[in-house]
C-alpha cells in the first residue's frame, strides 16, 4: 500500500500526496547539482499542471534532510529557498505564499545560528514580502471598528488578510534591514497592521 501524506496549510488540510516518495539518493544528487541540472530534475518530476501538494511534500522532505544532517544544513537551506523560488516561478505556489514561507524559514534558520552568508539578506526577504502584498498601502482595507468588516467586499478582506500575514513574516527581519527606504516602507505598513483584517 503506498504511503499517504496529508498536507496542512495554515491549520487546514489541503490535500494529500500518494506515493510521492523522493528517494534520498535523488535528494543528495539534487543538493550537489548545478542550477540547470536542478531545473531539469524538476522538469522531469513535477506534475503538470503544477500541484501545490507535490511542492509542499518536496519542501517537507528537504526540511527533514536538513534536520538529519546538521553539518550540511546550510546547503539544504539554500536548496529549500531555491525550491521555494522555483515553486513560485512555476505557478505551483503564489507570490504571497512563497514570500511568507521564505521569510519564516530564513528567520528560523537565523535563530538557529546559521551564518548570514548562507541565507538571503533581511532586505531581500522584507522586499519580497512587501512586494507580494496584493494592494497598495493607500488602498488596503483597514478597520477602525470590527463592525466595519461587514461593509468590505470579499477581495478587500482577502487582500488585507494577506497583507497582515506578510507583515507578520517580514517583521521578524526589521532589526537586520540595511536599506533605510525599505525600513521606512516596512514601518509605514507596520503602523497600520493592527487595523488590517
Amino acid at each position: 500500500m503506498p504511503a499517504i501524506l496529508f498536507l496542512v496549510v495554515r491549520g487546514v488540510t489541503v490535500g494529500e500526496v500518494r506515493g510521492a516518495t523522493v528517494l534520498d539518493g535523488e535528494l543528495d544528487q539534487l543538493l550537489r547539482s548545478d542550477e540547470d541540472t536542478r531545473r531539469r530534475w524538476l522538469d522531469d518530476r513535477q506534475p503538470v499542471p503544477p500541484e501545490a501538494n507535490w511542492w509542499l511534500h518536496l519542501l517537507l522532505v528537504v526540511d527533514g534532510r536538513g534536520d538529519r544532517q546538521p553539518a550540511e544544513r546550510p546547503a539544504w537551506a539554500q536548496l529549500k529557498i531555491w525550491l521555494l523560488g522555483q515553486a513560485g516561478r512555476r505557478s505551483a505556489l503564489d507570490q504571497v505564499e512563497v514570500a511568507e514561507r521564505t521569510a519564516y524559514y530564513v528567520a528560523q534558520m537565523r535563530s538557529a545560528g546559521m551564518a548570514a552568508s548562507s541565507l538571503p539578506s533581511a532586505d531581500t526577504v522584507v522586499r519580497a514580502c512587501l512586494d507580494a502584498i496584493p494592494v497598495d498601502i493607500d488602498h488596503v482595507a483597514v478597520l477602525t471598528d470590527r463592525r466595519d468588516l461587514y461593509a468590505l467586499e470579499r477581495q478587500e478582506m482577502i487582500d488585507s488578510r494577506h497583507a497582515r500575514h506578510l507583515l507578520n513574516a517580514a517583521e521578524r527581519h526589521q532589526d537586520d534591514l540595511s536599506d533605510p527606504a525599505l525600513a521606512d516602507r516596512l514601518h509605514a505598513w507596520l503602523a497600520i497592521k493592527p487595523r488590517l483584517v
